[in-house]
């Protein structure tokens, strides 16, 4: 048995497009009150693929295929609703852009009832599968060998709705450990095995394998003719929580998980794609700096940019820049908490907008930032963290960027030790797994905590 967060969203989006797809059939039908000829839909699947494609990156976009979050009740309804006048909108460009004298498409009252239609059959979809994940998919039955602070640290998240949620039936440890009501705490080789079989577990998650008795080695080793699936705890944690435990971090770990060499193609065809697109962002964006510019004049004296060095790629120093958003004067320059009385007030604005990040473009055109990676911090930080964290510059590897994987985590990380810790278990999956995948996940994220104003 396999675990896989890839698959089971690759049949979430083959399930959409399929819809997707029926829903042109649909709205032909209500749009001539009659069933459409085959000749009449095979025309229009071409002039709707578009839409389609739309339809999936929005939805991608707004979170749709995140496996933490239900997709249910009102919410959906709303996110769907915002999509769905998008998609119309880009459909109506669409198909009057691809106008054609002999297939003259009429597309006003189709692509309404369209995305009208695609609301109500997409939520009523993702409730059904939301009810079959939670009871059948979601809840495997799963055991634990060996308790320290991370297995902790992941029973404390699995009692959060998930779709790639699991079921601990027990723990198997000799150690004394604090009970929980909800889960049993087995401590007898021969109640394991009976356990194992009764709850018909499907998986166990192997804590301190390095400790492992001799004993229970052998009865895990039987056990895997009763098609027991084991997993270590530091790759289940991964699969689960999307970050590297730092406990299962050391020398080791980076020479056998970080293979950099293996993604140089990749991270040549990536600098290229930095440049261009940044390049293109900036003269974009390039109109509304006057604006930006003058709003933070007015409000705050000062300068209109940020300025400050920064470690780059393989711990080379360069100088970032960004939209000021606190106020010059009583700025002792400490690292910024979630309600910073410095930030101005067209500050927060821009933080949350993440506007004020646009002036990195610049950086990125240097060939000192990425658009994707691990933030770039100040050099005094990196040494004092450094001195506390472990590993704390290897995530000097690759080339900071203007989002990152820790970024789009929806979760706050202040400047304090415990958050330091978080942040760097985001920044070492990020470095482990990058790939292009990984890259327009981020970028999609981050274009959705621009639209919340989630940002900090």
């Amino acid at each position: 048995m396999t675990i896989s967060r890839k698959r089971r969203q690759f049949f979430i989006a083959c399930i959409d497009t399929v819809l997707l797809v029926v829903v042109v059939y649909l709205s032909l039908w209500l749009r001539d009150l009659q069933i459409p000829p085959p000749g009449r839909f095979l025309r229009h699947i071409p002039y709707f693929l578009p839409v389609i494609a739309a339809w999936i990156v929005c939805l991608y976009t707004a979170g749709f295929y995140s496996l933490e979050i239900p997709q249910t009740g009102y919410r959906i309804f709303s996110y769907l609703s915002i999509i769905a006048v998008i998609c119309t909108l880009l459909g109506f460009a669409f198909f009057y852009l691809n106008y054609k004298a002999k297939f003259i498409p009429k597309p006003k009252t189709i692509l309404v009832i369209y995305g009208f239609v695609n609301i109500l059959l997409i939520a009523f979809w993702r409730w059904l599968y939301s009810r079959i994940a939670l009871r059948y998919i979601a809840n495997a039955n799963i055991a634990i060998v060996g308790v320290n602070d991370t297995v902790t640290e992941l029973l404390q998240n699995m009692r959060k709705f998930s779709y790639m949620s699991y079921r601990v039936m027990f723990l198997y440890t000799e150690k004394t450990y604090q009970k929980d009501d909800n889960i049993q705490i087995i401590s007898d080789p021969s109640l394991f095995v009976e356990e194992i079989k009764k709850n018909k577990i499907q998986i166990v998650v192997v804590a301190n394998k390095e400790n492992l008795p001799r004993t229970m080695q052998d009865i895990l080793f039987e056990l895997l003719r009763n098609n027991v699936y084991f997993i270590d705890l530091p790759d289940f944690y991964e699969i689960f929580m999307r970050r590297i435990p730092l406990d299962a971090v050391n020398e080791l770990w980076f020479l056998t998980n970080i293979n950099l060499q293996s993604k140089k193609i990749y991270r040549q065809i990536k600098r290229i794609f930095d440049s261009t697109m940044a390049f293109v962002f900036f003269l974009v964006t390039l109109p509304f700096w006057p604006f930006i510019m003058l709003f933070i004049k007015i409000e705050s004296s000062g300068p209109v940019f940020f300025k400050q060095v920064r470690i780059g790629y393989l711990e080379k120093p360069f100088t970032i820049i960004k939209f000021r958003t606190m106020r010059v004067s009583d700025n002792d320059q400490k690292p910024t908490n979630h309600y910073d009385s410095r930030v101005t007030k067209i500050g927060k604005f821009l933080r949350r907008t993440r506007i004020d990040e646009i002036p990195q473009f610049l950086n990125v055109i240097k060939s000192e930032m990425s658009f994707i990676g691990p933030r770039p911090e100040r050099p005094e930080l990196i040494q004092k963290l450094e001195a506390e964290v472990p590993f704390y510059r290897q995530r000097l590897l690759v080339k900071p960027g203007i989002s990152g994987w820790d970024q789009v985590s929806e979760e706050y990380h202040s400047p304090s030790m415990e958050d330091t810790y978080k942040k760097l278990q985001y920044d070492l999956y990020y470095i482990k797994n990058m790939s292009f995948f990984l890259d327009v996940s981020i970028f999609f994220k981050t274009l959705v905590t621009m639209v919340k104003r989630s940002g900090v």
